[in-house]
């Protein structure tokens, strides 16, 4: 990967976000080191700025405001953002700051989970970041969410009042005929999105989708902006969960 010191010479940018602090209903920490990792003997032929976000370990609304502002600056670049976590808390600040910049921009969010669920103590941790976004720009045709396996009770009470569009797992290849947008798009993935073989180290490992079938929702998609999220090294003694996230992160530059 040739590393570039001036965006100017740059056709990405990778931001890493190392944190865990969003994580607050599991035990299974482990995302702080991920971006390090997934970036370790990256090869691309790219031109790719990497930059990094210092994050609060004490402080999740200030780790936040650090991203948001950092995404804001790197923004002013045009060039395609693909920020590397971290749990998934800190997509909220990078897809906020670029909303606010392009008010037409569309996500997707490929994820095992709706993470709908309502905050806690006013925090935006990782399982509450869609219903959160709903409060900061984003309308309910502006989001698509594909790959689910698990709605929790209390985001189906959620759903009875809103209507999004949800491919479970066993249809993504309805969502891969039917998607098509002509706006800028962000796309999220969760890496808890694959199978359990393929990446049994993240927090909750509840995917059902192969990791060829993700590399082909990256094709379809072709997002202007990205991030990959919950990889958790220290739960991944196969490395199945860090070869997927680099394979993955390999379609995001090659789309």
């Amino acid at each position: 990967m040739s590393k570039i010191n001036s965006p100017k010479e740059a056709e990405f940018i990778f931001q890493k976000l190392p944190s865990d602090m969003g994580i607050h209903r599991n035990p299974r920490k482990g995302t702080l080191k991920a971006p390090e990792r997934i970036l370790e003997d990256f090869e691309t032929s790219e031109d790719v700025l990497v930059d990094e976000v210092f994050v609060d370990e004490f402080d999740l609304e200030e780790t936040h405001n650090r991203i948001e502002e950092n995404t804001e600056d790197l923004a002013g670049y045009d060039l395609p953002i693909i920020s590397l976590g971290g749990d998934h808390s800190v997509s909220f600040p990078v897809i906020k700051s670029l909303k606010q910049e392009n008010p037409e921009m569309k996500l997707v969010w490929l994820d095992a989970h709706l993470d709908l669920k309502e905050k806690v103590d006013g925090n935006v941790s990782h399982d509450v970041v869609v219903r959160e976004l709903l409060n900061h720009g984003f309308s309910e045709d502006e989001i698509v969410f594909v790959g689910v396996t698990e709605i929790d009770h209390d985001e189906r009470e959620f759903l009875e009042k809103h209507d999004f569009d949800i491919y479970m797992a066993d249809e993504v290849g309805k969502f891969m005929d039917n998607y098509s947008s002509k706006e800028k798009t962000y796309l999220s993935v969760d890496i808890d999105v694959l199978k359990e073989e393929d990446a049994p180290g993240t927090g909750y490992p509840d995917g059902q989708l192969s990791i060829e079938r993700v590399e082909k929702v990256v094709e379809k998609v072709s997002p202007d902006h990205a991030d990959i999220v919950e990889v958790a090294p220290p739960f991944d003694e196969t490395s199945n969960t860090l070869k997927a996230s680099k394979k993955i992160l390999h379609s995001l530059v090659k789309k």
